[in-house]
């Protein structure tokens, strides 16, 4: 059994999780380099998804396609949609459920 420790470590995850991980991490710098500002409708996702997975932490597939339908075609075709990418990528990838990069960036987005 994997302790939430090792799953969030990089070294653990592979293929589309590692990108997940990764572009998690580059959004998190650039938003406190101040290179990236995160629109009023991605933060409102970010609060929606925190709060749907509040209970048990897990981004599961479900919350996350409902939020991307929340965003609807706007959230997709925003100028720097880099964030609806990181969301749509972390679908079916399960060892980014915990992992603590992707939680920081929706917890600084959700202020």
């Amino acid at each position: 059994m994997t302790t939430t420790t090792e799953r969030t470590t990089y070294a653990a995850r592979t293929g589309r999780a590692a990108f997940a991980g990764a572009l998690a991490g580059h959004l998190s710098d650039d938003l406190s380099a101040g290179r990236w500002t995160p629109t009023g409708l991605d933060r409102r996702l970010a609060r929606f998804l925190l709060t749907a997975s509040a209970g048990d932490g897990q981004l599961t597939a479900e919350r996350l396609r409902a939020v991307l339908q929340e965003g609807g075609e706007p959230f997709l075709h925003q100028p720097d949609n880099r964030f609806a990418a990181l969301l749509a990528r972390l679908i079916g990838t399960t060892s980014v459920a915990h992992d603590a990069t992707v939680h920081a960036l929706l917890r600084h987005l959700a202020v």
